[in-house]
């Protein structure tokens, strides 16, 4: 926000200088982003009189002004369209640099010589209009330098940036407020004129507000018989100095009295409204409204409407509509002073994607206490600028008056909070200078009664009162301290621990972690939304883009958007990683359930481009080496690493139906009957559907279930004192008889003396059965207290066989 200095010094006695003032602000909380000098080139430029036009001897398009400068007149040469006798205009003498870049000289135009020159508003930075003169109001005094003839002409702008909860700050009085209480001075408020000479406002208009939820206030003033026209030059200023776009007489006082309150006014065409009504209402389903800027906007359900009695004309809050704007034949205004709930005016900003001068101030809360003087001051502004009456009377619709919260603040703890020592009268002081009604408890800890002014919607607790006292005593009044103890992460927590670990293995297989956003569309799920239990994502409530609408519910798009991403870079050999939460929506509970998991993905090249590795070449043969891709038992491998080095034990790979893996190159990950994650190869068509040019692995676990069950100590186990016996088993079974389920088996039999079983061959093709396949099987036998007999071991043998034959059907090879 843009803030003239002479604009503040009408409302508060400033007296020290522009830098000053800059740093007490931004020591007080508002930060001043930076201070510019203005109209300072502007001191040889002149006011003038056009006493006669006469016309240009070798131009039919130029004229000769003859311009009274109060002790001389001076002739220039001039091609502005509005060129008159009577204007009083700005002229800038020979040698003048202005604004604009131009400089000024004594120049022969067409062969008449033409000592300086008449400018236009933009040529002097005072203004955007370049089409004709800068024309001042007829009783400007004349001959004198334009910083003589108005106060404003040199400034100082200041660039306040004022935070989301500082709502009060957007305005000329609402920082002069913050400069009178941190320099102990006092605010004036302007003078309100009203000479309401018109008739009674009750007899031509009426309010209602249905739905004031959402309007807790609303007030209308009127005047009659004005005059639409240019806003007067002072006026003009302030509001571009302000980044305002002038308008005309009467829009221009509703923008003046914005920057000059903070309170949004909107002016109506009286005649435009339809039944010379007001009322206050949501929208209805799927209305469309044009607003001023001649845009066709769907209003989202719930949106606050201005309506007459036929047809909505303003979207509250926002913006007006293009049906009751003003006219240049307008002779009746309506002027809207209002307090809209600031949540309801946000919600509907955002899903239509505007903002405005006005939403933004009732986004962060105006003073509903302010609604009438705003009201009434910008009436007396219009009466002033553009005549007219103004009639008897205000319409002011304030069902449920707004009350602001006793909060207690207790000296003591604001002084520990601080590490101060400020006094219980000094804490008043501070207190007062700010508007808050302070009452005295008493007690020992020096308790006080707080209520804010109605302009300061964020004091709501005590701790944002232990804030205001260190505003106002000054934050550079708060000496520097050390902590009495050194504040480090707690690193002693399993958790921590745990996930540390994780990342060291995983990093130990030459994986790369990366970190993707909690955040994504929804779109990002669809790939994945099938293993999902529910095709709800939980959406937050105001997404900063579409692109970050859902929490995420896997680990997945992220990565996968991560090897696209890599992948388009010709960047292919890769295996990445990332511990993270996912979040799932829990019917009926507002906050969602929260999963901490390792998801992985490699694919590319198994090895590295070393010269010892193969790379695709024609060996002297001619024989074609294919560098091996990474497959399902490399991402296998790494995550047993993990499930290794956690101490995890009973590990389980049972066949996976997901449908974004690959069929017969993919497994759910058991531990101890309990399913965790997968592991496999993305499908083809999945693949495809991503964007991905390679063939990728991909596994993801839950990580709590793996810390709960991790071992925390590794045990020594001696070497064996006694040799063992292997034995191999070749048997034919089912194709969907799985490894482990023969492996299982064959421990529980074991008697304490199998140690070990391997799968060493699978085989399926000539002489096996379809539908079957062959697995061998090295069974190693070996006690820990004595050598082992064949006998033993070969009725062991015959135990474990004949069980696999009995429960599991299968047939032994010979």
């Amino acid at each position: 926000m843009l803030i003239s200095l002479n604009w503040l010094k009408e409302f508060v006695d400033i007296d020290i200088e522009p830098e000053e003032v800059a740093q007490v602000l931004t020591m007080g909380g508002i930060e001043i982003e930076s201070l510019t000098h203005v109209g300072v080139e502007l001191k040889s430029c002149l006011t003038g009189k056009i006493e006669k036009v006469t016309a240009h001897p070798n131009s039919e398009k130029l004229k000769l002004a003859h311009v009274n400068l109060g002790e001389r007149t001076q002739t220039v040469v001039c091609g502005a369209p509005n060129t008159k006798v009577g204007l009083v205009v700005a002229y800038a003498p020979e040698g003048s640099d202005l604004p604009s870049g131009v400089k000024v000289g004594r120049v022969a135009i067409k062969g008449v010589d033409s000592p300086g020159m008449l400018c236009s508003e933009k040529e002097l930075g005072l203004g955007e209009d370049a089409s004709g003169l800068l024309v001042f109001e007829e009783d400007t005094p004349i001959g004198v330098p334009l910083s003589r003839a108005f106060s404003d002409i040199e400034d100082v702008i200041l660039e306040v940036s004022v935070t989301p909860n500082r709502g009060d700050c957007l305005s000329i009085i609402g920082v002069a407020r913050e400069i009178a209480a941190l320099t102990g001075k006092t605010v004036k408020l302007p003078t309100v004129d009203l000479d309401e000479s018109g008739g009674d406002i009750n007899d031509e208009l009426a309010v209602e507000v249905p739905d004031f939820d959402l309007c807790p206030r609303y007030v209308a003033k009127m005047i009659d018989n004005v005059e639409v026209k240019v806003s007067p030059f002072p006026v003009r200023l302030r509001l571009f100095r302000g980044g305002v776009r002038p308008i005309s007489n009467i829009v221009d006082a509703t923008n003046y009295v914005l920057m000059e309150c903070g309170q949004p006014l909107h002016a109506f065409d009286y005649f435009s409204l339809g039944g010379q009504k007001i009322v206050v209402r949501r929208c209805a389903q799927g209305e469309v409204f044009q607003t001023l800027d001649k845009m066709d906007r769907r209003l989202p359900v719930q949106s606050l409407m201005i309506r007459d009695a036929e047809k909505s004309v303003a979207l509250a809050g926002i913006m007006g509509g293009l049906n009751s704007e003003i006219l240049d034949s307008t002779n009746r205004v309506v002027i809207e002073s209002a307090c809209f709930e600031r949540f309801g005016v946000r919600r509907t900003a955002k899903a239509l994607g505007m903002s405005t001068e006005a939403s933004f101030r009732f986004e962060r809360g105006v003073d509903p206490d302010g609604c009438v003087w705003a009201a009434n001051r910008v009436a007396s502004c219009i009466r002033s600028w553009s005549g007219g009456n103004i009639l008897k009377g205000i319409i002011d619709v304030y069902p449920e008056p707004i009350t602001r919260r006793a909060v207690t603040l207790r000296t003591a703890k604001s002084n520990i909070t601080l590490g101060l020592n400020i006094s219980l009268k000094e804490v008043k002081s501070y207190l007062q200078r700010l508007g808050i009604a302070v009452k005295d408890l008493g007690g020992a800890d020096g308790a006080l009664e707080c209520v804010a002014p109605s302009w300061r919607w964020d004091l709501e607790r005590e701790i944002d009162y232990i804030e205001e006292v260190a505003r106002i005593h000054g934050f550079q009044n708060i000496p520097a301290t050390m902590p009495v103890c050194d504040v480090e992460p707690d690193h002693t927590k399993r958790e921590y621990n745990l996930v540390n670990k994780v990342r060291d293995l995983m990093n130990a297989s030459n994986f790369t972690e990366i970190i993707t956003m909690s955040f994504i569309s929804s779109n990002a799920n669809d790939p994945f939304r099938k293993d999902f239990d529910s095709e709800v994502d939980f959406a937050l409530l105001n997404p900063l883009t579409e692109d970050f609408s859902v929490m995420r519910r896997s680990l997945l798009p992220g990565l996968m958007g991560a090897l696209k991403r890599n992948l388009n870079f010709k960047n292919e050999n890769l295996r990445l990683y990332e511990i993270g939460r996912t979040f799932v929506p829990v019917l009926g509970v507002e906050t969602p359930l929260e999963h901490l998991k390792l998801t992985g993905a490699a694919c590319g090249s198994r090895y590295p481009n070393i010269w010892h590795f193969s790379r695709g070449e024609i060996d002297i043969l001619g024989k074609v080496e294919v560098r091996p891709e990474v497959d399902f038992f490399d991402i296998k491998g790494a995550l047993e690493n993990v499930l290794d080095g956690l101490g995890i034990e009973d590990v389980q790979y049972t066949s996976s139906d997901r449908p974004f893996l690959h069929p017969g190159k993919s497994s759910d990950v058991l531990v101890k009957g309990d399913k965790i994650g997968f592991i496999g190869e993305l499908s083809p068509e999945k693949t495809r559907e991503i964007g991905l040019s390679k063939k990728v692995q991909i596994f993801d676990v839950l990580l709590e279930p793996l810390f709960v069950q991790s071992s925390k100590d590794r045990v020594f186990d001696p070497l064996p004192r006694y040799p063992y016996i292997e034995r191999d088993l070749s048997v034919i079974v089912e194709t969907n008889c799985s490894e482990d389920k023969i492996k299982l088996l064959i421990s529980r039999l074991g008697h304490d003396i199998i140690t070990s079983v391997i799968l060493f061959d699978l085989y399926r093709g000539e002489s096996i059965p379809e539908g079957h396949k062959s697995m061998a099987f090295r069974i190693r036998y070996q006690s820990e207290d004595r050598t082992l007999t064949d006998a033993e071991v070969q009725e062991v043998h015959s135990q474990v066989i004949t069980a696999l034959m009995t429960e599991l059907g299968i047939a032994v090879r010979e």
